[in-house]
């Protein structure tokens, strides 16, 4: 499945405006996904990402802008992250501004707890395999395109898919194996 094809299902915005509305919600939702759902950071790499994209617009093909401003946010997440070596600082942070709120009911409390499992998996990863394991496993990236997005190669990736996937199974969950 090529990059392009699943990011860019909109017509090619004529306006860094235009491209900055429609594309907003889904860099923010890439950046969350790459920065372990850390708002504060994801919305550094979005805002960074859209000042990449406003002043380099007019040299880019926007019919292609989907899959350069995803593989923009997944550059600025792993360079962000790469200069935060403090580990405990991250998990600080992450669970600082968590909600008190106690959920309405039982399962909405479950599906709470699996998904801060899941994250806690997540940030466990180092950063280029939690990126990734969350390209391959969440937005249905092959190899062949994150290799390409990420300017690695196919085999590091693989590499890193399967280091990921491994880690993952050691923490119990259940990991697909179509790396």
């Amino acid at each position: 499945m090529a990059v392009s094809a699943q990011l860019d299902v909109d017509a090619a915005p004529a306006s860094f405006e235009l491209a900055y509305r429609q594309f907003r919600a889904r860099v923010l939702g890439w950046a969350l996904r790459f920065c372990a759902g850390r708002a504060d950071l994801a919305e550094d790499v979005a805002h960074d990402t859209f000042l990449k994209l406003h002043r380099d617009f007019a040299r880019l093909d926007t019919d292609d802008l989907g899959a350069w401003l995803y593989r923009v946010t997944a550059n600025e997440a792993l360079g962000r992250l790469r200069r935060e070596r403090s580990f405990s600082a991250k998990l600080a942070r992450l669970f600082s501004g968590a909600e008190a709120a106690a959920p309405a009911a039982d399962h909405d409390f479950e599906r709470r707890e699996e998904s801060l499992l899941v994250e806690r998996a997540l940030t466990a990863l180092p950063d280029k395999e939690r990126v990734v394991v969350c390209m391959w496993a969440l937005d249905g990236l092959a190899q062949r395109d994150i290799a390409r997005t990420l300017a690695l190669s196919e085999g590091y990736v693989s590499k890193l898919l399967a280091r990921g996937q491994e880690r993952l199974r050691a923490r119990g969950w259940e990991v697909g194996d179509d790396a």
